[in-house]
């Protein structure tokens, strides 16, 4: 009777652990990042939900919030940016909700078109997930279209920029429409909303 292991045995079991590890290991780390970013996309949507509803149930809906529509313009180097005006709207629209998030700190929206990709700024939740760029449509956006695209919430999970250098999309930025009543995921740049996102 076989009182113990050889070390080649040892060795043996020890690679088969090993290549084993080196098999499944990145695919449960990936799951787990996959799970914690969906995580915090759910919690961003429930938080700033909860926020838009109670600004619309304080204010009216967001055609009577003294907004306007956003306008981009070319600066000196070809680019799309928002104009002045624009950023100045997202600031009130932000003034308006920010009443109704608790915990959460803001930077407002600026332009940032470049080399180094997209890194505006807006709501950052404590967990880090930001809102990195919006636009918005009051204009279209009345109680007696509720079904209205009243404008976009641009948010991320991450720290990278929304585009990079080649100006492809961060995967982990995702896009929220919004409504007279109502704020709605709307997917990623490569969904089927990409005219929305």
């Amino acid at each position: 009777m076989k009182k113990g292991f050889t070390l080649a045995e040892v060795l043996i079991t020890l690679g088969i652990i090993g290549v084993v590890a080196a098999l499944t290991l990145p695919s449960l780390i990936q799951n787990y990042r996959e799970q914690a970013i969906v995580a915090r996309v759910k919690k961003f949507y429930s938080v700033f939900s909860q926020a838009y509803a109670m600004a619309v149930l304080e204010n009216g809906t967001i055609d009577n919030w003294g907004l306007k529509d956003s306008v981009t313009e070319e600066d000196e180097d070809g680019e799309k940016i928002h104009t002045e005006e624009t950023l100045q709207q997202y600031d009130k629209f932000f003034n308006i909700i920010g009443k109704y998030l608790q915990k959460a700190g803001y930077e407002p929206i600026h332009n940032t078109a470049g080399k180094d990709g997209y890194q505006n700024k807006g709501y950052i939740m404590p967990d880090g997930t930001a809102i990195v760029g919006m636009w918005l449509l009051p204009s279209k956006c009345t109680e007696d279209n509720p079904n209205a695209n009243c404008g976009n919430l641009y948010v991320h999970v991450d720290n990278k920029p929304t585009h990079d250098k080649k100006g492809s999309w961060n995967p982990n930025v995702f896009c929220f429409g919004f409504n007279p009543n109502r704020i709605y995921p709307l997917g990623t740049n490569d969904s089927q909303f990409k005219n929305y996102c």
